[in-house]
């Protein structure tokens, strides 16, 4: 189709309205039978409104054309036959029908949305996780179903990356290297999706049985993309010895196979070669949790996070507290293989509150000559010798917490552990555990599917930009979206294309290839996609870049002129026909070597959104984010979460570690978390002495952003970075003279600002100017001819640092 569902549909009405049925009713038929059954199906009741308007026997022809594309993906009329549990609850038919359209539903995905992981995938996989879920509750036979997305999905996982890797080195362009760099990116993307799924649903999930049935499908699937991607085709390229060599990054998925999935899955690829704690010690720790979830009645046992280091030789895991239960310190459980000495680690552990840590040898072994603390003791586990078993260590110490068989631990136990702490705004690679699906990104798609120019998104730092706006580039249609960082180190090679290649064009000081950024472009796009489409080019850390450009420009002459000009040139010949996103956090970085450069009159400033919120919301995007990070260990009403939104205006970052400075301050006051709610009144009396400016000025979980304010408002960064001294100094100001509210007088701001604007490099700007630029980059706000902070928690970090006059 060379037409988008939506273009077709609106022609059709057209033509309708012009009484030209005939072609209208060619026009449907073709649709239905070129069209993605996804597309028809999300724009189902449109496409019956409009079939409606013929006469009977043409609407009759198109009901059954279009009934007859959906019953291929076991779809008729709008019912979902997977999970209409209401009229035949255990019938075979509808195992059938479930295990049937598994092949139609990947068919699909292969066909028209491959590799667009944040949409399609994400949503297919929900589908299928729940209507496996489903029949195990309505009494079906199960393990049809679980088997059957297994093999359903290693098939697929083969098909499209043995096709990506094809499509890829088929261009004239590619290089084996680029190929599996994005075959590897895929392929962590693809595991993402059943973790992230698991997470949000178990998170929903009360029952033991419908939990044990999600992690088995949930493993059924991350064997299934594992497996499928070592039977891939990758030219002459091993699979096997390419993910032994990037075992870091997959190996945190392991924990959540069952044994049958990772003995399956052993026999692909011999997982105790890539690091030894991948043999054994993770076996172990699989049938421990096969076994404590088979045998828990009560409560459900739900892994909330998983994090293996091979480095460390060890493996931990948290998993989900009873509900009923008066203590509520994370479950936490470890394997620790290492052959050294293991007493530091253990000891660390027993702090932490651990209920077990399994280890080769008994805890004697660790403390010769000296005596072992009882906490120690209480939580070392010996593993078996070879041919023996441990299993029922961990079920027995879960029970402890349970309540299965008597109740041990008294309604008094205060708050120890700080459970935030665990959130990994430090590990940004265990975040599919604590990810929050976010719509206010999501629906950011429809506009730029069809948008072309200079997008400038700028934000506070650690805003969620890379996170949402690269999984908002995996999900958008019709389009080629490449997303490149402005850095050196992290991420895939591929992604780093762009920036890497203009340091050395800039270094080198040689002439700028023509076709420069669209080698860039085509190099790094996607595995899997159509050379041809219209495409969308994101650079993050834009600012980063057009630094690095003004300042070799400057040095050089020749590299202004055979560099930075021809770039610039080509970033607005592309802009023309496609779309540039960049994303930063100076709005003012693109203005560099004003007397030439073109790129800057297309730019178009527009805010990123934050976590949105409403006040008195049960379900939000930033209520989520604090119920992951609680992860069901504290419990609060809507009023607690209104405030925390208030302070810290959906930055997630801040938000994160302003709840990691509530329980510390929770933990000082010995508070019973079973006979605590938080709410706003808890939050205030919080406030009284937690957000004061000394107390933010000792906080540990406020030095990132005190850093970034010192630097901002340093001497040095008024010739450096003008943009942001400016709009942090603003930040103090209205920090320290703004009123009960927080806000300052529209008046009063801008007159502040242009006397700050005095000082500065920042000619481009008015004060009227500049405060409406940091409004759109989340600094500040402005309502009712009043200016606030956006996120008032880094005013007052602003507040608690020096800065130069």
């Amino acid at each position: 189709m060379t037409k988008s569902i939506e273009a077709v549909l609106a022609e059709a009405e057209e033509l309708i309205s012009r009484h030209r049925y005939n072609d209208a009713f060619d026009n449907l038929v073709s649709l239905f039978q070129q069209c993605s059954q996804v597309d028809i199906q999300r724009l189902h009741d449109p496409i019956k409104e409009i079939i409606g308007r013929f006469m009977p026997k043409k609407r009759r022809l198109l009901s059954e054309e279009l009934d007859g594309r959906l019953r291929r993906s076991g779809k008729v009329a709008g019912t979902d036959t997977e999970s209409d549990t209401s009229s035949h609850p255990a019938h075979p038919i509808r195992l059938q029908h479930f295990v049937a359209s598994l092949d139609s539903r990947f068919a699909e995905l292969s066909e028209w949305h491959i590799f667009q992981w944040s949409t399609y995938y994400r949503d297919e996989l929900k589908v299928i996780a729940a209507g496996t879920v489903e029949l195990l509750l309505s009494n079906n036979d199960p393990e049809a179903a679980f088997d059957a997305v297994g093999w359903a999905i290693q098939t697929h996982s083969s098909e499209i990356f043995s096709k990506g890797f094809d499509r890829v080195m088929s261009q004239g362009r590619a290089t084996q290297e680029a190929a599996v760099a994005k075959a590897l990116g895929g392929l962590r993307s693809f595991l993402a999706l059943p973790v992230e799924i698991y997470a949000e649903d178990s998170s929903r999930i009360t029952e033991p049985k419908g939990c044990r049935a999600l992690r088995r499908v949930t493993s059924r699937m991350l064997r299934g993309i594992l497996a499928g991607f070592l039977a891939s085709r990758l030219g002459e390229l091993d699979a096997q010895e390419l993910l032994a060599r990037t075992a870091k990054s997959w190996v945190h998925v392991l924990p959540l196979l069952e044994e049958a999935d990772l003995r399956l899955l052993s026999q692909s690829i011999d997982l105790g070669a890539i690091a030894s704690i991948l043999g054994r010690p993770l076996e172990l720790l699989v049938q421990e949790l096969d076994h404590a979830s088979a045998k828990s009645s009560v409560d459900a046992v739900v892994v909330t996070a998983s994090q293996v280091n091979i480095d460390d030789v060890s493996i931990d895991l948290m998993l989900r507290p009873p509900a009923d239960s008066s203590d509520t310190r994370p479950l936490e459980i470890a394997v620790l293989a290492g052959s050294g000495l293991l007493r530091h680690q253990i000891e660390r552990r027993a702090k932490l509150g651990y209920i077990a840590c399994m280890t080769p040898k008994p805890v004697q072994e660790y403390w010769k000559g000296t005596f072992p603390t009882k906490d120690v003791r209480d939580i070392v586990v010996p593993m078996p010798s070879e041919g023996g078993s441990s299993v029922g260590f961990l079920l027995s110490r879960l029970r402890l917490r349970f309540y299965e068989n008597t109740v041990v631990v008294q309604p008094s136990v205060p708050l120890k552990t700080n459970i935030a702490e665990r959130f990994p705004l430090e590990n940004p690679g265990q975040m599919s555990f604590f990810r929050v699906e976010r719509p206010s990104v999501r629906a950011l798609q429809t506009t730029l599917s069809t948008r072309i120019g200079v997008l400038l998104w700028c934000s506070v730092r650690r805003s969620g930009k890379t996170t949402g706006v690269s999984e908002l580039a995996s999900g958008i249609e019709h389009r080629n979206a490449v997303f490149q960082r402005c850095e050196m180190t992290g991420g895939d090679k591929a992604s780093r294309m762009l920036y890497e290649e203009v340091c050395d064009a800039l270094d080198r000081a040689a002439p700028l290839p023509r076709d420069f950024l669209r080698s860039i472009v085509s190099r790094a796009a996607p595995m899997g996609v159509e050379e041809n489409r219209g495409s969308i080019l994101i650079v993050d850390e834009y600012d980063r870049l057009f630094g690095r450009l003004k300042v070799m420009g400057r040095r050089s002459e020749d590299a202004r002129t055979l560099v930075v000009q021809p770039l610039l040139d080509q970033l607005v010949e592309f802009a023309t026909e496609n779309l540039l996103i960049l994303l930063g956090q100076q709005p003012n970085a693109h203005f560099i070597f004003m007397d030439q450069n073109q790129l800057s009159a297309y730019v178009q400033q527009e805010p990123y959104p934050l976590f949105s919120h409403e006040t008195g919301s049960p379900e939000s995007e930033f209520l989520e984010l604090v119920r992951r990070t609680f992860q069901g260990t504290l419990t609060f009403d809507t009023s607690f979460v209104d405030a925390v939104f208030e302070e810290t205006g959906g930055h997630p970052f801040l938000a994160v570690n302003l709840l990691r400075d509530i329980v510390d301050w929770l933990i000082k006051r010995k508070t019973i978390p079973s006979s605590t709610r938080l709410t706003r009144a808890v939050y205030r009396e919080y406030a009284a002495e937690g957000l004061m400016v000394a107390a933010i000025g000792r906080s540990t979980h406020y030095k990132f952003f005190r850093g970034a304010a010192s630097e901002a408002l340093s001497e040095a960064s008024i010739e450096q970075s003008p943009w942001l001294h400016v709009a942090y100094k603003l930040l103090r100001h209205l920090a320290v003279n703004s009123d009960a509210t927080g806000a300052m007088s529209f008046e009063s701001a801008e007159a502040y600002v242009d006397s700050t604007l005095a000082n500065s490099a920042l000619g481009t700007y008015t004060g009227n100017s500049f405060l409406a630029s940091a409004a759109e980059s989340n600094f500040v706000e402005l309502v009712d001819d009043q200016v606030r902070a956006r996120i008032p928690l880094l005013a007052r970090i602003s507040a608690a640092v020096g800065v130069a006059h």
